[in-house]
């Protein structure tokens, strides 16, 4: 059956290809019905979900989501949503698809609709008040946003937006979220809309970074990359409820990877209630996937791809409450990793297909990078040009202590000795007469 797209629905598609308010939230035709919408839910299946939701769906953790609102009313999503004390509705989908990949509940079509990855979990809706159906919003809103989500009950902050620039309030309010004890999860942007930048508030200290990835496990072409991604989750060909007449879309970027993410954050503190955020991103980055191999951290996919089941299994202890393991291991941004991968090894454990298992990586900081020894900038480079210099002035020094030395020693011999004696006299000859006439 051929599904038909109305004009306006194509010029709403169109707009939201081309803004950058969301974190590479690509839209496609509404999800196909001729399998359901949760077989079409692949990465459900490569977890294995139902024996993870055998652990924790969630219970007790709520989201806030802040994003273009959400809609309550469907079915997926009908009781899901505790508040929208920003506004409700949702002009682009896109804020329901987020929640829907969190908390859905799978309710529509005899159980077959979308399922969130913590489906007892709960979502917060946040909409941001400038989000309009072009896709464009202010930036001090996001804030006010972002601020009323550190208020809340919410432990969980999802971000699936992005931009390339640092705006100072939202910075401020992503700390300010931090100081509450919340775990900010952000969008590691999409290259078509926000170039090869610096993406923010995904690169804003102790936030988690998250990096879409296909079925196989492959980094998502469109994505950026860079040392703010700290973790990769599914992000390509991903189902969700929607405010289209179809109520389902298909969407591919990192806001469906982070939203996913988040879901799997809400099953791990589900299950650890005591724990705090700090110790949430540890057992998460400590935990990942990878191809055998592959060396981690990297650019594309971070400490590697986001795994509940070997999160919520592992015994490991959770690390210090007061430590965030993002911050200040990531070069010149203060909540980057360093850029010089280490070598994440694959161990003997089972797993899923596909999957490795390796040590946990360091999460002490990393010392200051010194400055190159050819660097002409700064007084306090080290190398082999200073150490020449330091050698060159030793040895110069030494050579004028003995010259000193010398006529030192020679005036000393002179002082001895007394003046030298004065030169002989020339000899004293008697007058001669003088030479005769001739006469």
């Amino acid at each position: 059956m051929t599904t038909r797209t109305s004009r306006p629905r194509r010029m709403l598609v169109s707009a939201l290809a081309a803004v950058s308010v969301f974190a590479g939230m690509g839209y496609a035709a509404p999800a196909a019905h001729a399998e359901s919408i949760r077989a079409q839910q692949w990465y459900l299946d490569s977890w294995n979900i139902e024996e993870v939701w055998k652990v924790s769906q969630g219970a007790g953790i709520s989201v806030a989501v802040v994003d273009s609102g959400v809609d309550a009313t469907h079915p997926d999503l009908a009781g899901q949503i505790a508040g929208a004390p920003l506004g409700d509705g949702d002009a682009l989908s896109h804020g329901t698809k987020m929640a829907s990949a969190i908390v859905g509940t799978g309710k529509a079509g005899g159980g077959q609709g979308t399922y969130g990855v913590a489906p007892q979990a709960k979502v917060i809706s946040m909409r941001v008040k400038g989000v309009t159906a072009e896709g464009l919003f202010n930036a001090f809103d996001v804030a006010d946003a972002i601020k009323a989500a550190a208020d809340s009950d919410a432990r969980i902050i999802n971000l699936s937006l992005a931009r390339t620039t640092v705006v100072q309030a939202e910075q401020d309010a992503v700390a300010y979220a931090i100081s509450k004890g919340k775990l900010v999860v952000a969008g590691g942007g999409n290259a078509e809309k926000n170039g090869t930048g610096t993406v923010y508030p995904a690169a804003y200290p102790g936030v988690l970074g998250v990096a879409a990835v296909d079925r196989n496990g492959t980094a998502w072409s469109g994505g950026n990359q860079g040392n703010w991604i700290s973790l990769a989750a599914p992000g390509v060909d991903i189902p969700g409820a929607c405010t289209e007449a179809s109520k389902y879309c298909m969407g591919t970027g990192s806001s469906d990877a982070t939203a996913i993410t988040s879901g799997v954050a809400a099953l791990l503190w589900s299950q650890h209630p005591d724990w705090t955020a700090n110790q949430v991103i540890k057992r998460l980055i400590d935990n990942t996937s990878t191809a055998p191999g592959e060396q981690v951290p990297n650019d594309s996919v971070g400490y590697g791809i986001v795994s509940p089941r070997r999160a919520l299994q592992s015994t490991a202890p959770p690390g210090p409450a007061d430590v965030n393991p993002l911050v200040g291991v990531r070069g010149v941004q203060p909540s980057a990793r360093p850029s010089t991968p280490a070598t994440k090894a694959p161990s003997a454990s089972t797993g899923s297909p596909g999957e490795t298992t390796a040590p946990a990586p360091q999460n002490t900081a990393a010392a200051p990078a010194s400055p190159p020894a050819d660097s002409a900038s700064g007084s306090d480079s080290s190398g082999p040009g200073t150490v020449f210099a330091v050698v060159g002035a030793v040895v110069g020094g030494i050579l004028l202590l003995l010259v000193l030395a010398y006529f030192y020693m020679r005036s000393q011999r002179t002082v001895a000795q007394g003046p030298p004696p004065p030169p002989a006299a020339p000899p004293i000859h008697p007058p001669q007469p003088p030479p005769g006439r001739g006469y």
